[in-house]
This record gives C-alpha cells, sequence and structure tokens, in this order.
C-alpha cells in the first residue's frame, strides 16, 4: 500500500533550492539499488538487470561470465552514446582489439544487442549498429508518449514519500548537472544523459506494472541514442539547457502536487519537443552530407 501523501505541494516547490549538504541530495550520490552490478532491478528502475550493469563489470577477471557482461555494457553504452557510429559495420577483429575481449564474449554481446534492436545482423555482412531513420523515431516517440503517460498516471496515483523524495533527489541532481563546456565533452554529456534518464524513471517508479516498466526504460534507451542529436545541439546554446531544466521543474511540481492531467499534458509536450529538435538536427545533419 502507498504510503501517505504529506503537502506535496510544498515539496515541489523546494526542488531547485536543494542545498548539496542536506540529507536528500546526499543520498543523491548513491545510485539506485537495481543499477549496481548482479543485483536484480528495482520497482524505480524498470530495466532487467543485464541492461544496468554498473560499468564496473566491463573490466572482467578472466571468468567467460564476466567478461561477456562486460563487454555487453560496454558496446552497448556505446552504441547509445553513438560513440559507435549508427549504421556501421561491427567486424570481430576491431571490436576484438578495440575492447580487448576475445571473440567468444563479443560474438554473444552482439548476439544480445541484436535481440534488443540496438544491433541489426545481414547474413554475409555479419553485425552492423542500427541505423537510424526518422520513421523509426516517430514510431518510437509515439509509443513512448502513449506508455510513460500510463505509467505517470499510475504513479501519480499509488506513490508515496519514497516516491517523492526520489523525484526531488533526481531533480535536484539533474538541474545541477555540470554543462558541457563544447560538442565533444562526452563525460559531461554522458552524465547529463545519466541524470536526466534518472529524472524521468522517478517520475513513473511508483507504477506497479513491471512490464509496462520494462517497456518504457526499453523505448528510453532507444529514443537516447537519437537525442544525443539535440544534446550535441544544447551544448552550443545554453538557453536550450534552461528551457529543458523549465520543463523538468514544471513536470515534477505537477507530479508531487497530484495534477496527474497537468502532469500528462506536459509530459507529452516535452516529448514532443523533443521530437521536433531530434528531426530539425538529424535533417540539418544529412543536409550538411549531401553539401
Amino acid at each position: 500500500m502507498p504510503s501517505s501523501k504529506s503537502k506535496p505541494a510544498s515539496r515541489a516547490v523546494a526542488a531547485a533550492p536543494l542545498k548539496a549538504g542536506s540529507a536528500k541530495a546526499g543520498r543523491a550520490s548513491t545510485p539506485p539499488a537495481g543499477r549496481r552490478a548482479g543485483t536484480a532491478p528495482d520497482r524505480q528502475d524498470g530495466k532487467p538487470a543485464a541492461v544496468v550493469l554498473d560499468m564496473e563489470t566491463a573490466t572482467g577477471d578472466g571468468d567467460p561470465k564476466t567478461q561477456g557482461e562486460g563487454i555487453y555494457a560496454r558496446l552497448r553504452s556505446d552504441i547509445i552514446a553513438g560513440r559507435i557510429t549508427p549504421g556501421s559495420r561491427l567486424p570481430f577483429r576491431q571490436l576484438s582489439a578495440r575492447y580487448e575481449v576475445g571473440i567468444g564474449p563479443l560474438r554473444e554481446a552482439l548476439v544480445r544487442l541484436a535481440s534488443e534492436q540496438l544491433v541489426d545482423f545481414e547474413g554475409q555482412r555479419g553485425f552492423m549498429a542500427a541505423p537510424l531513420s526518422l520513421k523509426d523515431l516517430n514510431d518510437l516517440c509515439q509509443l513512448r508518449i502513449q506508455l510513460s503517460c500510463q505509467a505517470l498516471r499510475d504513479s501519480i496515483a499509488r506513490g508515496g514519500e519514497d516516491w517523492e523524495d526520489e523525484i526531488l533527489v533526481a531533480l535536484h541532481r539533474l538541474v545541477r548537472s555540470p554543462l558541457p563546456s563544447s560538442d565533444d565533452d562526452d563525460a559531461a554529456i554522458d552524465e547529463w544523459e545519466r541524470r536526466h534518464d534518472r529524472f524521468h524513471t522517478s517520475l513513473i517508479a511508483a507504477c506497479e506494472s513491471r512490464w509496462l516498466l520494462h517497456f518504457c526504460a526499453t523505448l528510453s534507451d532507444q529514443f537516447q541514442r537519437y537525442r544525443r542529436f539535440i544534446v550535441l545541439s544544447m551544448a552550443q546554446s545554453y538557453s536550450l539547457f534552461d528551457e529543458v531544466r523549465i520543463q523538468h521543474q514544471a513536470m515534477a511540481e505537477a507530479v508531487l502536487e497530484r495534477r496527474a492531467d497537468d502532469a500528462e499534458a506536459l509530459l507529452m509536450a516535452h516529448y514532443r519537443d523533443s521530437l521536433a529538435r531530434v528531426m530539425e538536427q538529424m535533417e540539418s545533419f544529412v543536409r550538411r552530407k549531401r553539401a
């Protein structure tokens, strides 16, 4: 049963000014339990344990299973972040040298990623990173809006104080995320993506449907491959970061005040705005390549 709801309106207003030294801010430095290697996912995450392995496993220790999990996590991260170019071939020899891992664990990882639609396999051509397309982008965004809004309404109806606390902490961490100094500042961009994912995960974490959370997480990961275009443009214009920050704060306030209709409308507008920006960046990228 959800715990009692205590004055959510005042909690929402306090989201942005949280101090780094407060108890809530301090808890943000500890990742959710489901994010740690070797643990099952919790309801706040909604992703399979294999998907959210801690990067400590990436180094491996000679054990084939550990090596397999490590290379899977590293490849998955690099594909989602765009460090492996969408549509590029994934030859075993080059990947083996790049990641310092044997062919066996590498093949197993690629097969797993193919089952997640992050990698394609084409007969004699072998494996390749899944390409990006405007048709695919529109399809996954429509599904993401539909499922995320359903999960959000369920969370608003069921969420208790722990859920509210996680939203505030995730928002605080996102607002304070270091901004990239340039469009190739991978460390800052990756950190912003992690905090952004945590915030959106926190909004729907009280949803009781394990499968709904799983599908929302899958669609979020797929969209992150496209959203990289937005983050790169945001790195060149801090005003976009401010605009997105305002959107997140408005969503958190509506959710914590249990204004389900407003929260859903804000989430839909946020996702549609992201879609429009990604499409604009992709079209601009295509024009530059053709020029």
